[in-house]
């Protein structure tokens, strides 16, 4: 009886494991091919009809729409939300520039199918709209820089979060910071390679992963340890998205062109970045990665592959007192907008939180054209332009 039993029992066993592989291997099945349907070559996804657009823009920035994966001589209708509604095939883009700020629903049709599509537009002008003023030999409007988003008030860490937000509180125009990369592939701002001087802690950010970076803490520019972190490039830029333009001094720091432009890409913030680089070979790297891309260089040669575009282009040069100013050379003959540093680092006659208005003076005396300063007392040089009729 017991082995009858024991049989039994066995039998039974037996059959429970036989459905449990089964079940198993059905499971690993779906599994395996969820995974192929999110990650393979052949993903199904990238076949499908699909809108591509932007979900953010800058005011008259040109908008595209398009409809990828359908047959080219399909019917688009794209409702802008604004008021403003356009036709055309879907072999060629959709293009339109929103006129007032605010959020925006857009209802694309294409054929049978329709999509609704939401898009905030910001109060902030496109660059490429923005830079046709410096065109205008009646216009005498003079941008300020803030050289790693400095203000007057030293209590705030030089390229921090809250560092943008002074930068726009003092009505600021561009925002100048450079980018490093870490071991893990995070790009970071911070001027120096090294985290000692604007954090309490040591080392090489490109050897550190972003987690190590983070367990320090950035100091203020009385060398006071604060309760801010180092920010990413995608924080640094989000904290000012809308609000002010901003100079990527990414060249020649350890950021690679790919690399920056891809966070700003992500972040639709192309109209509202200049990347600035200090060599020729740099400048055409930018436009072969994209020729919409708003390239600031050096006022020496580093400008040669802007000349003949289609676009307007600022080129910087540097003031010294002491004579040793940049020379004005062919960039402004050759269509080139020029920009001026007034920056302390550069001389140490320059006062480094302050303006002296006689140098002031004799900048514009030498530079008479110049549309934008690069200083580290954006509130003070705005104010000295205004009692000189250049804001």
């Amino acid at each position: 009886m017991r082995n009858e039993n024991l049989l039994s029992f066995l039998l039974i066993k037996r059959r429970i494991l036989k459905l449990l592989a089964i079940k198993y291997a059905y499971s690993l099945i779906v599994l395996c091919g969820i995974s192929f349907m999110a990650c393979s070559d052949d993903d199904p996804v990238k076949k499908n009809p699909y809108l591509q657009t932007s979900t953010r823009a800058m005011l008259k920035e040109v908008v595209e729409v398009v409809f990828n994966n359908i047959d080219s001589n399909t019917d688009i209708t794209v409702d802008f939300g604004d008021g403003t509604v356009k036709e055309g095939k879907a072999a060629t883009p959709i293009t339109h520039a929103y006129t007032q700020s605010g959020d925006y629903t857009m209802l694309v049709t294409a054929g049978e199918r329709v999509v609704q599509k939401r898009i905030r537009i910001y109060d902030l002008l496109a660059l490429t709209e923005a830079m046709k003023q410096f065109r205008d030999a009646d216009n005498k409007m003079v941008w300020a820089m803030t050289h790693r988003s400095h203000t007057t008030d030293k209590t705030i860490p030089e390229n921090s979060v809250s560092a943008v937000e002074a930068a726009i509180n003092a009505g600021a125009d561009v925002i100048e910071c450079d980018t490093h990369l870490t071991s893990d592939g995070v790009v970071m701002v911070c001027h120096d390679q090294t985290i000692n001087a604007t954090t309490n802690g040591t080392g090489d950010i490109t050897k550190m992963t972003y987690a190590e970076i983070q367990q320090y803490n950035l100091l203020d520019r009385n060398g006071r340890v604060t309760d801010e972190k180092m920010p990413t490039l995608e924080e640094f830029l989000k904290a000012g998205r809308g609000k002010i333009y901003f100079n990527l001094d990414y060249s020649p720091r350890t950021a690679s062109t790919q690399e920056v432009m891809n966070v700003v890409k992500e972040l639709d913030m192309m109209e509202q970045v200049f990347f600035y680089c200090n060599s020729s070979q740099k400048a055409e790297e930018v436009l072969s990665i994209s020729k919409k891309a708003h390239v600031y260089t050096w006022a020496q040669s580093a400008y040669k592959p802007l000349v003949g575009l289609p676009g307007n282009y600022f080129v910087q040069y540097s003031y010294a007192p002491d004579g040793q100013s940049t020379p004005i050379g062919t960039a402004v003959s050759e269509g080139m907008i020029p920009t001026v540093n007034m920056l302390h680092v550069l001389s140490g006659l320059i006062p480094e939180y302050d303006i002296n208005t006689t140098y002031l003076d004799e900048l514009l005396q030498i530079y008479p054209e110049v549309r934008m300063i690069q200083t580290d007392a954006p509130e003070v040089l705005i104010s000295a332009l205004q009692a000189r009729g250049l804001r």
